[in-house]
């Protein structure tokens, strides 16, 4: 199945497609004033020898309000990591969007989600919400990957490559939040615990309006 786990081998690589950064960057959007995370899903795409190559195909919004670690914030995962069972992905990375514009560290709570996820997903991957970079054309993102541990004889190599699949998809998006206040329809797991009718794991509604 392509959501299998990977075994080392060359080094991997990262496709982030629309869905999945339209989700993430209309969370940050919608919460300027507040940190938000949330979990990115992924697929292994099919290819000969031993390239491994990642497709990350969606996300799925976790909080605004519980964004340490907390029961509640664990029972969100766990959901989330059904929802991509039943997709056929599995959760690949993490990201997290601070309060604080000039901070674009993870914090000890986010290193801990992702040191988490490494161990049923070795090459899991964390995205940090950059807004330093939003007057340039890039992603406004910064990456972080736990260093392959010396103890294991297991080492996972690194990401030589993390790329959008498409490099307009940016401005795109930017030019949705601007024009049509789309990050307004982006619902998160403490929207669905306010409101069981909230479907935080698909956020269906933001989709019509750019992609499918």
């Amino acid at each position: 199945m392509s959501s299998q786990a990977p075994a080392a081998s060359s080094a991997p690589s990262f496709t982030l497609q629309e869905k999945a950064y339209l989700k993430f960057f209309l969370h940050a959007a919608k919460h300027p004033h507040a940190s938000v995370t949330g979990v990115f899903l992924g697929r292994r795409r099919a290819t000969e020898g031993q390239e491994e190559i990642w497709d990350v195909v969606d996300a799925v919004p976790l909080c605004h309000h519980w964004t340490s670690l907390s029961p509640m914030g664990e029972v969100g995962l766990e959901l989330a990591s059904i929802h991509a069972k039943e997709t056929e992905s599995r959760i690949v990375g993490y990201y997290h969007a601070s309060s604080w514009a000039q901070d674009v560290a993870l914090p000890a709570h986010g290193h801990h989600v992702l040191q988490s996820l490494t161990r049923e997903f070795p090459l899991a991957f964390a995205l940090v919400f950059n807004a330093s970079k939003l007057s340039t054309d890039s992603a406004a993102i910064d990456v972080v990957m736990i260093e392959p541990s010396k103890q294991n004889s297991r080492n996972t190599p690194r990401p030589e490559k993390f790329d959008l699949e498409d490099p307009e998809t940016p401005a795109r998006v930017r030019s949705m939040v601007r024009r049509k206040k789309l990050e307004r329809l982006i619902v998160d797991f403490d929207d669905y615990l306010e409101d069981p009718s909230k479907d935080w794991l698909k956020n269906d509604a933001v989709l019509p309006l750019s992609v499918t």
